[in-house]
């Protein structure tokens, strides 16, 4: 993406759902755009509709419509090339509908369970610094004038916590300049590559593009293009370096007689049970369906992984939450009965 994108997850999932029925209903991609563009309230999407249109109307591809908006992700420009080039831009149109709509509901399922913690996080660490800040030495105050002096307990809750609201700005503020440095530095290709290849070799990351390879050839393969085609046009969706290299020696092995099943299960691309699934479809002759099914399987567990890391961030942010009231309660209540104990 050239831009920062002005169309969200569910944005992009009912472009694409309006699309495709436009599509499917018999009217041209260039009418059904026209269309959206005159019920488009918001100025900035009309204006990229437009955009949009006018690159159509100077006779370029559906592919080259999206792509120089910058406006879109690159695995949905290249999602559509290849239902323009197999002639199944309805079928594409409808699948990245329904995948941006999962991505939709996932991305909202993590913020409305890190967002809400985090603020309450956020809140609760300015409290304590106000506390020690400010309370806490006004109560120490109140016993020097009385004569009197902090229990062990009160002191050692008011020191404690000086130390670790000390301890926190450093951290935070440590934790800021990485970011910043980080996100500096991801603008530079080297540095970027590296931050890449190394999240390329973990597991979500390899089911993700699984997914993404499994229901390329699934379309591909259902427009009546050979293997060989396919696994070729299929290679572009596909960022992983480790996901890449596989697919690479699988095209370098069928070039050399490989069938496409041996060249899969040799190269470790899918798992043992989709290298038989895909066996299975060879020889059935459904193929297609069978990487269609490989696809929503592996989209499924990216998705089972990521709640899952979800479900247990929040509950592990409700403990760390807890803990800190907790300290509050007591940093403001020992003090203060120890006061009116003194009064009384």
């Amino acid at each position: 993406m050239a831009k920062k994108s002005i169309y969200s997850n569910s944005d992009i999932s009912a472009l694409c759902s309006e699309l495709a029925s436009i599509v499917q209903s018999g009217i041209t991609v260039s009418d059904g755009l026209f269309m959206m563009c005159e019920e488009e309230p918001s100025e900035d999407k009309k204006k990229t509709l437009k955009q949009m249109l006018g690159t159509l109307e100077n006779g370029g591809s559906l592919k080259q419509a999206f792509e120089l908006t910058g406006s879109f992700p690159s695995y949905f420009i290249e999602m559509v090339e290849i239902g323009e080039q197999t002639g199944r831009i309805e079928n594409v149109l409808f699948s990245l509908s329904e995948y941006y709509e999962r991505q939709d509901e996932l991305s909202g399922s993590i913020k409305n369970a890190v967002v809400y913690p985090a603020v309450l996080l956020v809140t609760i660490f300015a409290v304590i610094v106000v506390l020690v800040t400010y309370v806490m030495p006004i109560f120490s105050d109140v016993f020097s004038e009385l004569g009197l002096t902090m229990s062990n307990s009160s002191m050692w809750i008011m020191t404690t916590g000086t130390a670790i609201c000390r301890a926190a700005v450093i951290v935070i503020a440590v934790l800021a300049a990485l970011l910043i440095i980080g996100v500096i530095l991801y603008h530079f290709t080297g540095f970027k590559k590296v931050i890449l290849s190394a999240a390329a070799h973990t597991r979500t990351a390899k089911a993700l593009y699984s997914a993404r390879f499994a229901n390329a050839l699934a379309l591909t393969l259902s427009s009546g293009m050979d293997i060989d085609e396919s696994v070729a046009m299929s290679e572009k969706l596909i960022e992983n370096p480790v996901m890449l290299e596989k697919i690479r020696q699988v095209r370098k092995d069928m070039s050399e007689g490989s069938p496409f099943v041996d060249a899969v299960s040799v190269s470790g691309l899918f798992s043992g049970v989709y290298t038989h699934m895909i066996n299975i479809g060879f020889s059935t002759g459904t193929i297609d369906s069978v990487m269609n099914e490989i696809a929503l399987k592996n989209e499924a567990k990216v998705n089972n992984v990521m709640r899952t890391a979800v479900n247990r961030f929040e509950p592990a942010m409700i403990v760390i939450m807890s803990v800190i009231v907790g300290f509050i309660l007591l940093s403001v209540m020992l003090p203060l009965l120890g006061i009116m104990s003194v009064i009384g």
